[in-house]
């Protein structure tokens, strides 16, 4: 089964109309629903959605969007268990010349692990990793 891993920075684009990439990643998302894949994420990453969107106009947003998350059949949340926490701060502490987050470290070690290489999100820590990434910068 084709997997995409979608990563914080894609789930924000998807919810404020606001991002930069609002529109585009509004695009991709519906082209992945329409397609056969699974969307991967991480309880970590809806952590980090959660508290991007505690305002209280984006809070309903966020709210929805995790319990469709969570009870959605195509959607799989993996747990940051004690494992892939060790593995992910082994590879922060590995990577000091880079600026990588633990949550972005405990993904790529997720992203591996299902051998994913398509990650939804804006974020070049994944390129920088050896992934592709869905959501870049026309401009660029």
């Amino acid at each position: 089964m084709n997997h995409i891993f979608f990563d914080t920075s894609a789930l924000i684009a998807v919810g404020n109309k606001r991002d930069s990439f609002h529109y585009q990643a509004c695009a991709i998302n519906d082209e992945l629903s329409r397609s056969n894949v699974t969307f991967i994420t991480t309880n970590a990453i809806l952590l980090e959605f959660g508290n991007a969107f505690s305002t209280i106009h984006l809070k309903p947003f966020a709210i929805k969007l995790i319990n469709a998350i969570m009870q959605s059949k195509r959607w799989k949340s993996i747990e940051i268990d004690q494992n892939i926490m060790n593995r992910g701060i082994e590879l922060f502490s590995q990577m000091i010349d880079k600026e990588w987050g633990l949550v972005d470290c405990c993904s790529m070690v997720v992203a591996k692990d299902m051998s994913i290489r398509n990650i939804f999100s804006t974020d070049h820590h994944f390129e920088q990793a050896g992934f592709d990434i869905l959501l870049k910068n026309p401009k660029n």
